[in-house]
């Protein structure tokens, strides 16, 4: 595999020589790193440019980005300016990836620190045969450095990230937003041909992270994680004690936030895979076609 990681940012840039502390420390590095600024002012890319030469790492592409997308799903209520454009922003960089030989898509979030170890892990999960969707921990000084879910008996009984590779068969870890947070997953070839098709089918877009939630922030990864399971994508897990993300501790106001915020949107664009499972569901003819 040809392994890409992809960290969005959006007003991040004070964190970026940590960032790059963390992914030139990789075990096993990425053969591209794709730093996506979002609607970054010249400043923000100027500094940001400048921390990168002195690193002398010539896999790392900071690409900007500007444009308003055509669609944006959850518009409401939110002007243009303030647009969360985050699943857009990875969307663009898989293609752009894509077109430089990548197979395989990590991504973090540009106030994540990753540890030694994820592009590791990451990469031998999801060096399959099979579609692979892969989840590591995001760590936070709230829980004590551990993951939220490690604290949370209603995710397995905390037992998430205790057995490397676990398959998540049950649907509803997913509806709750307990499992694919996009601080910290990756997707080989296979799953993002998968979901690709999935959103062609539902909404005529082909692209991974759906347009749907453009616009207001949260459910995107949740979606993702719903659409790989009823496309047959493998879910699993990266469990190594430095194969997670941490987070650096910012405000969290529960009124952005908290899933509650985006629950009855979201839940109405899962009848959408719903009312398409009840018209025949996903047949092996259409992943046949997916995956050719």
């Amino acid at each position: 595999m040809k392994t890409a990681l992809i960290i969005p940012m959006r007003e991040q840039s004070k964190y970026i020589n940590r960032m790059l502390g963390a992914v030139n420390a990789q075990v096993v590095k990425a053969d591209i790193v794709y730093f996506i600024l979002d609607r970054a002012s010249d400043i923000e890319v100027n500094s940001i440019n400048k921390a990168i030469s002195r690193t002398k790492n010539d896999t790392i592409k900071v690409i900007k980005i500007d444009n308003i997308p055509t669609y944006i799903g959850n518009s409401e209520g939110v002007d243009e300016v303030d647009y969360f454009l985050a699943g857009d922003r990875r969307n663009q960089a898989i293609e752009l990836a894509i077109s430089d030989g990548c197979d395989h898509f990590i991504f973090i979030d540009g106030d994540c620190i990753p540890q030694k170890d994820l592009v590791k892990e990451h990469i031998e999960i999801c060096n399959n045969d099979f579609p692979v969707l892969s989840v590591g921990r995001r760590r936070e000084q709230r829980y004590g450095n551990m993951d939220q879910r490690d604290k949370d008996s209603k995710v397995m009984n905390g037992e998430l990230f205790k057995t490397h590779g676990t398959i998540i068969h049950d649907a509803t870890l997913l509806t709750t937003s307990s499992i694919t947070w996009s601080c910290n997953i990756s997707l080989n070839i296979k799953a993002v041909k998968l979901i690709k098709y999935l959103n062609n089918l539902l909404y005529k877009r082909s692209e991974v992270f759906s347009s749907e939630f453009s616009g207001k922030w949260g459910g995107e990864d949740t979606f993702i994680g719903l659409q790989a399971y009823a496309m047959k994508v493998l879910i699993t897990v990266i469990v190594g004690k430095h194969s997670g993300v941490t987070h650096i501790d910012h405000p969290r106001p529960p009124d952005k936030y908290d899933p509650s915020v985006y629950n009855e949107y979201l839940s109405e664009r899962i009848e959408h895979i719903q009312k398409l499972s009840y018209k025949g569901g996903i047949t092996m003819s259409m992943i046949s076609k997916a995956l050719s």
